[in-house]
């Protein structure tokens, strides 16, 4: 008897509903969908009911919400979702189209723990990009067509300046890419504002929509050409997400925001699942955001990227990274002074230490304390003080790096695309990092692998890199042709920190990048470029030859090695039409890269070119 009640007991038990969801219509605050009035009082007064509370969805019934920025004497409050502090939350579209105005973020997420967007789209009536078609290009002048309703412009003293909802600019002489006429992606052979700075030049309304720079340009498009016109470029990042945890962003598309798409602070766990940067084909655009797609510095867990698309934008498809930052002064055994702009640790972090001639991670500290250093009221840097007395030999122009606050990343069934300019992943990060099932077919590099001690100061040497089972196709078709610094990479993967090896002895930087079983099917040569690696493998990859462009680039070997160690080219299938068999070393023995004999690779040394000056 008594078994048989226990029985009923734990049944009754289990049929019990857990506690259901509040789902709160934003129209029970006013909201009216498809009426363009504003939205933002109802989303605040959403919000303020949701604090304190947990489980909440703020449901927006489909149609089209419009976001003004509201003025507060000399404040903007230009956050669309606010959330500070809140857990639980769930925002959800139901398929609804966010329309911005003016100088606005999308949402902003401080301290909060199991944050949900899903199922809506954004983009800004007037974008902070401009669009241009080009008509007539000549040795003295340069004809563009804009359609002056989506973007409008007025001349001034022979100068162009467009138009927006509070503002009123000239094109910045920067990127300002050009989009082939048939299919929209970055032109070949093309880089940074390749029409140098026609823009700034004498304007001429000529009628009908026509305006003549007058002036000579570095290269002449073709007529039909597209051009991104940029008034910004780091203005207000989309989804800013800081000092949180377990952030998810799903069936979002993102057509236009004023830098980043997403920018990932000091959070553990961010996931971008079919949530996209793209292009707004339907308003016939060419660009998406300004900036990055997706950007994550100093954040721990997992980074985790599927099924995304990301189009048009300004800069790369995703960076994930630490910051390296300068020891201006030792002021105790147990303190260091840094110089930063911005906040990287905190008491009971980790940090590693780094020789900077050397470029290793030393030995490991636990932070104390830290105080802010200020100069004229503003943070300049930081004194830290540490638990135990810093390493031996560390002095003023070494650096520190976080060792607390640092993610790995999967990147799984996504589309990086050359429609939009520079590269597609930059990654530097010692957790794992996991690259598969993906297809590239990017304007630069496909995958940089950097580690900047010198211009950026984005950290972080690899230690676990599997990249496998993707599909490269007729990536670095632009930004190459120069080999400097600021162009798009060297090679379809390119490996270089600015560390320079300093002989065949020296330790690398990066450690254990494996790139084996995917698909190159390349039209120049250029397979890698890899800089201070130990434990590159390079196998099981099939190359393919193709002819859809003309090679181009400076790099004419298929590996140019850089002070490599234990480099395994081996049980590759390789294309009779790819005909480069150039491994070409320095700061390395022939001894460093083992090749299988029958893939018929030739090790030489470099010779004759400065790749230093280059990159």
């Amino acid at each position: 008897m008594k078994l048989k009640f226990l029985w009923f007991l734990l049944i009754s038990l289990a049929t019990i509903p857990a506690s259901a969801q509040e789902v709160i219509p934003i129209t029970r605050f006013g909201a009216i969908p498809n009426s363009q009035t504003d939205v933002m009082p109802a989303v605040k007064q959403a919000l303020e009911y949701c604090k304190d509370k947990s489980d909440i969805v703020i449901s927006f019934p489909e149609g089209r919400y419009d976001f003004w920025p509201t003025r507060y004497a000399d404040k903007t409050d230009s956050i669309g979702f606010d959330l500070q502090k809140m857990n639980d939350l769930t925002i959800d579209g139901n398929g609804s189209e966010f329309i911005f105005h003016g100088w606005m973020e999308i949402a902003h997420v401080d301290s909060c723990f199991n944050i949900l967007f899903k199922n809506f789209s954004v983009d800004w009536d007037r974008p902070l990009i401009s669009q241009a078609e080009i008509t007539k290009s000549t040795d003295t002048y340069l004809d563009v067509k804009i359609d002056r309703k989506s973007y409008p412009y007025v001349i001034e003293n022979k100068k162009i300046l467009f138009l927006g909802e509070g503002w009123k600019l000239p094109v910045l002489n920067v990127y300002n890419n050009l989009y082939d006429k048939t299919n929209k992606e970055i032109v070949y052979n093309s880089w940074d504002s390749p029409l140098g700075n026609i823009f700034e030049q004498e304007a001429e309304e000529l009628g009908g929509g026509i305006v003549r720079f007058h002036g000579k340009t570095p290269m002449k498009p073709e007529s039909g050409t597209f051009v991104s016109l940029f008034h910004a470029r780091y203005a207000i990042v989309g989804f800013h997400i800081r000092n949180s945890r377990d952030i998810v962003l799903k069936d979002l598309q993102i057509y236009h925001c004023l830098s980043h798409g997403v920018l990932g602070e000091r959070t553990e766990n961010i996931t971008m699942d079919n949530a996209s940067m793209m292009v707004n084909d339907a308003k016939g655009r060419v660009f998406s955001i300004i900036a990055d797609a997706s950007h994550f510095v100093n954040c721990k867990g997992v980074i985790k990227v599927e099924n995304c698309a990301h189009t048009g934008q300004g800069d790369d498809f995703i960076n994930v990274h630490g910051r390296s930052v300068i020891i201006m002064n030792i002021p105790d055994e147990k303190t260091i002074e840094v110089k930063t702009d911005g906040r990287y640790t905190t008491p009971n972090d980790e940090m590693w230490f780094i020789k900077h001639e050397t470029a290793q991670r030393e030995e490991v500290r636990i932070v104390e304390s830290i105080t802010p250093i200020k100069e004229d009221g503003k943070v300049t840097g930081f004194q830290i003080s540490f638990t135990q007395p810093i390493p031996k030999g560390i002095q003023v122009g070494d650096f520190t790096e976080n060792k607390t606050w640092v993610a790995g990343l999967e990147l799984r069934n996504c589309k990086i695309l050359k429609r939009h300019r520079a590269r597609g992943i930059l990654v530097t990060t010692p957790k794992e990092v996991i690259i598969e099932n993906n297809y590239f077919r990017s304007a630069g590099t496909a995958i940089l692998i950097e580690g900047d001690m010198d211009y950026w100061y984005e950290s972080g040497a690899n230690n676990n890199m599997q990249i496998r089972n993707n599909v490269f196709e007729d990536c670095l078709t632009s930004g190459n042709a120069h080999g400097s610094r600021g162009e798009w990479g060297e090679a379809v993967i390119t490996i270089t920190p600015s560390h320079k090896p300093q002989d065949a002895q020296a330790e690398p930087y990066h450690k254990n990048i494996y790139i084996r079983d995917n698909v190159f099917k390349v039209f120049d040569a250029p397979l890698v470029r890899a800089r201070s690696v130990r434990n590159l493998s390079f196998t099981g990859n099939e190359i393919i030859k193709t002819y859809t462009y003309k090679p181009y680039a400076w790099q004419q070997s298929a590996f140019l090695l850089d002070g490599c160690r234990n480099v395994v080219i081996k049980d590759n299938k390789i294309d009779k039409a790819y005909t480069t068999r150039d491994i070409l070393i320095e700061h390395m023995k022939k001894s460093d890269v083992k090749v299988a004999k029958k893939e018929l690779f030739n090790i030489d040394f470099l010779k004759d070119i400065n790749t230093y000056h280059l990159w």
